[in-house]
């Protein structure tokens, strides 16, 4: 029943929350080749066109390959992971890691200082506390809040050479916010390599468009209206070579006592995030950037994500809040976002 549900779930984000919006053209110079995969807790699609049927396989079990490793050495949940060993040993020593599991993380420490703290890699036991998407969800009590959050430092996570260790039992990585993102960069990576132009990636929601279409258009990247259970879309962006990663408070959640808890936790409560926004979606040049501005983005409130979106180098934003408004960061004013959703507002 849970593996079902989850697969339930993925299938739904994938369908639904971020996809690929195009009209196929003529294929007699190529194949379009996809595959589909169930890897990284979500369903993972990659579709390339290219030069014959046997040459798109075998550079899509290339790039999901990769992306399988990837899991095996930065998943939490899998046991004897890089990731997994880092957490049953805190405190205790120091664990030897792998150049790719060394990068994710100090990439994550350095989010950390650009996002001023709201996105945090060291989240692991407040997730897990919360079991947010698990068969058992909890509301934890504010003094297990409390004892979590005093633990939560990210100067506790200490790194020699290529080792790493956490120096409070209390706090536990959880490289989930950004390590999709970091999987999909390299899947890019892997195509480009094997001499893919047109294709894209979606990993459970992140999705990358490579190149333009055959025909030299640009990919159309549709946003889901972010609504709980909604099919429906909000807008589209034009991408080529680009990301496109939405976050927002209808994908994983629970419902308690008529309350919706979400499963972006705000580092500085411990708590979901109680922002004034539904959903943020970025659009950049690298799928971490994405993982990580759009929920750091998410956390702020719209004033001050508008602002800050302005101040990073290629990212651009579309903010959704409450009142079904939707506000653009200055990029994309100019013809870079299409709404396609009568039941809500564009702001000047």
């Amino acid at each position: 029943m849970k593996s079902n549900r989850k697969m339930i779930s993925a299938l739904f984000m994938i369908g639904l929350t971020l996809f690929i919006i195009s009209n196929f053209i003529d294929q007699s110079e190529g194949e379009w080749v996809e595959k589909n995969e169930f890897v990284l807790g979500t369903f993972s699609q990659i579709r390339v066109y290219a030069p014959t049927e046997a040459d798109g396989e075998a550079i899509i079990r290339k790039a999901f390959d990769r992306v399988h490793e990837i899991e095996k050495r930065m998943s939490p949940n899998i046991e004897n992971s890089q990731v997994h060993q880092i957490n049953h040993l805190a405190n205790e020593a120091f664990t030897e890691v792998t150049e790719d599991t060394l990068e994710v993380i100090q990439t994550g420490i350095d989010y950390y200082e650009l996002t001023d703290g709201l996105f945090h890699i060291g989240l692991g036991s407040l997730i897990n506390i919360w079991g947010i998407g698990t068969e058992e969800p909890y509301v934890p009590k504010q003094s297990e809040i409390d004892k979590l959050l005093e633990a939560l430092d990210i100067n506790a996570i200490l790194i020699e050479n290529s080792s790493v260790m956490i120096q409070n039992k209390d706090m536990a990585l959880d490289l989930g916010g950004i390590a999709k993102g970091y999987a999909v960069d390299e899947s890019v990576r892997i195509l480009k390599e094997e001499g893919i132009q047109s294709g894209f990636i979606n990993f459970g929601g992140d999705v990358y468009a490579l190149g333009k279409k055959p025909d030299k258009t640009p990919w159309n990247v549709g946003i889901r209206e972010p609504i709980i259970e909604s099919g429906g879309l909000l807008g589209r962006v034009p991408a080529d070579n680009l990301s496109v990663v939405t976050s927002g408070d209808y994908e994983r959640y629970f419902i308690e006592d008529d309350t919706i808890f979400h499963h972006i936790i705000d580092p500085r409560t411990g708590f979901p995030s109680e922002s004034d926004l539904k959903s943020v979606t970025v659009i950049s040049e690298t799928s971490m950037d994405g993982d990580v501005y759009s929920t750091a983005l998410f956390i702020m409130e719209l004033s001050q994500g508008l602002s800050f979106v302005e101040s990073v180098p290629g990212v651009e934003a579309v903010f959704v809040n409450h009142k079904k408004e939707i506000y653009l960061s200055s990029g994309l004013k100019n013809g870079g976002f299409e709404l396609m959703n009568e039941d809500y507002t564009l702001i000047d």
